[in-house]
């Protein structure tokens, strides 16, 4: 793999659905050879692309079981999935960079037909919404199928009707469907192809004709995946029969030929724009993304509030001498910042994580990180299966974070007292002016809390109406954690301000009061009048960042969200053969 600096370049971005084990991630690890190899000898014989780490089980010449390992560079140092997981638990991004102007971006998705119930499906299905929201188009949609599978209900659903309800329905046109595992049917769709008619009958139906796909040869698409199966078993001394070998060969060509055919359909597509056609996931997103910040926010504010309380009292002291009185005509501000780390971090999220609670900066379980699945695996294999060995906790309370929040504590003054501090007329200013600008910054405040909260019960109201998945109130749950450590810091600080912790528990009790209403309305079914479209998110967005004190700090946010996206994407070489720069210059 090689990093590759990022330069406006034309993009041709596919996405691969399929159910979980169809060979998503041996097909991938296929394509890049197919277009690196002439043949299967050259690849024999040369340096062959591991893109994703797998692991599957072949019997040799005595009949005797044997586990072949493919690494890709980026595993060297991790444990691999064990035989028969999917090797996909996350959206994973590779994007290859050719000798034109041009880059191919192949996003892999987690397989559907997750083991654990459909919940879980839905849930990677919103992973992948998330993912191609980050693009401005879609130039193919590929699904992949298996040749002589006659249950198609289940990958029907969630790869053509569930992507079509958040994506226009002229997506329809970029849809290709890829068979894996060919050459037991001679190259051809088998048993698979009528069963999929019957299903793209059924949808053209259903949609009155607005969604037909007719089930031809230019959307369809064959391909061997175990030639490369073959290629790394072979390397690995596993020995095969020379009438074996002659037909992994023919396979090879097939499915090299299939791979420039494919391409070549796909980059004279009109290309799908997502941009606007998937703004209610835009919308869920960005309400998700705040939902931490937006705790911490509350946070903030309560302890500006306290802070300004604790000055307003000062000064209303008696015995304040001029030069005390002096002293303290500024008015508090605890601004937050959004600190860049060097490299990601995972942190631990449990509150009763011993770890995290042992310090007062964030707590890393791994300093180093480069990709995040099910179980976080990681480079020194800290992260094992189910839990962290750092921190003891499960692996599910577990974050990515590519920065960190720090709070900058100012002292501002008012441009008149800073006057007359500099002349020396200390004596014309009153304490109750000064208090009455504390007063003034204390409602400012409450009244930028109430707008904050306004808007939170919102999101919630939008998210409830919008899940795709069983709602999970992700605001509330940091809130708790926050609450947590206050309580924490209260038990441990004697100088520790209790108007906080009392303040965020308030806060968390209006906060509980309201979804209760909420609930209620959508249980009975009341919710329709007020209900709340993708546009009004993305106005109550706007009216956040307008918010002084907190509205640069969400922007940073949403900023770094983007910038930790395109870390996540995995970047090749790709060489290019006499085919591929033929299809580049043709489109």
């Amino acid at each position: 793999m090689e990093n590759l600096t990022s330069t406006p370049r034309e993009e041709i971005n596919i996405l691969l659905l399929g159910e979980t084990g169809v060979g998503k991630s041996t097909f991938i690890n296929a394509f890049a050879n197919y277009f690196k190899f002439n043949n299967l000898d050259d690849a024999i014989s040369g340096e062959i692309d591991v893109l994703i780490s797998s692991t599957f089980t072949i019997t040799n010449e005595d009949y005797e079981t044997k586990t072949i390992k493919v690494v890709s560079d980026e595993d060297k140092y991790d444990i691999i999935d064990s035989v028969g997981e999917s090797s996909t638990q996350e959206c994973g991004v590779h994007v290859f960079h050719a000798d034109t102007n041009k880059i191919i971006r192949l996003i892999d998705t987690p397989g559907i037909g997750d083991t654990r119930g459909i919940e879980y499906d839905k849930k990677n299905f919103e992973n992948i919404l998330k993912n191609i929201s980050q693009h401005k188009y879609l130039n193919g949609i590929c699904i992949l199928l298996k040749p002589n599978n006659a249950r198609l209900n289940i990958i029907f659903k969630f790869c053509i009707q569930e992507l079509l309800s958040h994506l226009h329905k002229s997506a329809k046109d970029n849809i290709v469907f890829c068979f894996t595992n060919a050459r037991e049917t001679f190259f051809r769709p088998g048993d698979t192809f009528p069963v999929l008619k019957k299903q793209l009958q059924e949808l053209k139906e259903k949609s009155n004709s607005d969604i037909e796909i007719t089930a031809g040869k230019e959307i369809i698409y064959c391909f061997d995946n175990e030639t490369f199966r073959f290629l790394t078993a072979s390397k690995q001394g596993i020995k095969f029969t020379d009438d074996e070998r002659r037909n992994f060969k023919t396979s090879w060509e097939n499915s090299a030929k299939e791979s420039v055919r494919l391409l070549q359909y796909i980059t004279k597509r009109t290309p799908h724009k997502i941009i606007d056609t998937i703004s209610l996931n835009n919308a869920r997103q960005m309400v998700i993304l705040f939902s931490e910040p937006l705790a911490e926010i509350n946070r903030n504010i309560q302890e500006n509030i306290a802070k300004i309380n604790e000055l307003k009292e000062e000064i209303q002291n008696d015995d304040l001498t001029d030069e005390d009185l002096r002293n303290k005509l500024y008015v508090p501000c605890i601004e937050l910042k959004l600190m860049l780390l060097e490299r990601p971090r995972v942190v631990c999220k449990n509150i009763d994580c011993k770890v995290q609670n042992s310090n007062t900066t964030m707590s890393t379980c791994h300093v180093k990180w480069k990709k995040l699945n099910v179980f976080m695996l990681e480079h020194n294999g800290a992260m094992m299966f189910g839990e962290c060995t750092s921190c003891g906790c499960p692996a599910k309370n577990h974050k990515i974070t590519f920065y960190k929040s720090e709070t900058e504590y100012l002292k501002k003054i008012d441009e008149n007292i800073e006057n007359k501090i500099s002349e020396n007329k200390i004596f014309q200013i009153y304490k109750q002016d000064h208090i009455e600008i504390l007063h003034e910054k204390i409602d400012q405040f409450k009244k930028i809390q109430n707008t904050v909260g306004e808007i939170i019960i919102q999101f919630t109201q939008f998210l409830k109406q919008n899940a795709i998945s069983i709602f999970n109130d992700a605001y509330v749950k940091y809130l708790d954690y926050i609450i947590h450590l206050e309580k924490e810091k209260a038990n441990t600080s004697k100088n520790y301000n209790k108007k906080i912790l009392d303040g965020l528990e308030e806060d968390k009790r209006k906060y509980d009061e309201k979804v209760k209403i909420l609930e209620k309305m959508i249980k009975n079914n009341e919710q329709s009048s007020c209900s709340l479209s993708s546009e009004d998110i993305l106005r109550l967005e706007q009216q956040l960042y307008s918010l002084p004190n907190i509205g640069k700090y969400l922007q940073d946010i949403k900023k770094e969200e983007e910038r930790a996206f395109k870390y996540r994407e995995r970047h090749h070489r790709f060489y290019m053969l006499n085919s591929l720069t033929k299809i580049f210059k043709n489109s």
